[in-house]
């Protein structure tokens, strides 16, 4: 796949869905011919009404790429949207829809970057985190690293099993939990964020991702924490 393909649409064929919460599924597409990625970068995906219409939106890679010509989108589920609830209601395995990308460089990782590093992920902000996370597990990284990750209630952790399994995450609960939840409760605070630091050789890159209110939050707290604004970046989703 050369550098100019990424801004082409191309065909994909759904293969897989996966259940991953009440409100997130993941979508497994395949190219008829190779596609990569970096981790952390996203594809446009876009569907296209008997009319013509056509709408399309951004969804991040939860995988890293796979030389099988498949890429992994997980997707949570907007009842208002255009497109999320056509992807969860209507498509169905062998239908295919058109992709773009991978786009995006400004939040990604590779093996190569030998700096520690930080995730913070609120909600869905965790799908290219968790992305980030499996890369960096498959290359056997050394590099000092921790994804902090906030969710709404237990039900709606996403890749809940393979999450709570790693210690490399924190996971903190905002709403409701099981009365044995050993993990945290409560949204990101100052404490827990210098909790997490503290783990860390000092100023780590920093990698915030969520809705909009979520990043601006965490941002503040990492800046109250010490962290230079040189050593954060953020992705937001929302207005």
């Amino acid at each position: 796949m050369t550098p100019t393909d990424v801004s082409e649409w191309r065909e994909a064929t759904l293969t897989k869905v996966t259940d991953q919460t009440p409100t997130a599924k993941t979508f497994l597409f395949r190219f008829d011919g190779p596609s990569t990625h970096l981790p952390g970068q996203y594809y446009e995906l876009q569907l296209t009404a008997e009319d013509g219409y056509q709408a399309a939106r951004p969804y991040s890679a939860s995988a890293p790429a796979k030389s099988d010509h498949t890429v992994e989108l997980t997707v949570e589920l907007m009842p208002d949207g255009e497109v999320s609830p056509y992807l969860f209601d209507r498509l169905a395995v062998g239908d295919k829809v058109e992709l773009r990308g991978p786009l995006g460089k400004f939040f990604v990782w590779e093996p190569s970057m030998l700096e520690p590093f930080l995730l913070l992920a609120g909600g869905s902000g965790v799908i290219p985190a968790r992305c980030v996370l499996m890369a960096y597990e498959q290359a056997e990284s050394n590099v000092p690293m921790a994804l902090l990750y906030s969710a709404s209630s237990f039900e709606n952790i996403i890749f809940k099993g393979e999450l709570l399994d790693s210690d490399k995450v924190t996971t903190t609960l905002t709403g409701s939990h099981p009365d044995d939840w050993k993990g945290k409760v409560g949204r990101i605070d100052l404490p827990l964020v210098e909790e997490i630091l503290a783990a860390l050789p000092p100023q780590p890159m920093c990698y915030v991702c969520g809705m909009t209110p979520f990043v601006e939050a965490a941002i503040g707290l990492l800046l109250e924490a010490g962290v230079p604004p040189a050593r954060i970046k953020a992705e937001r989703f929302g207005a």
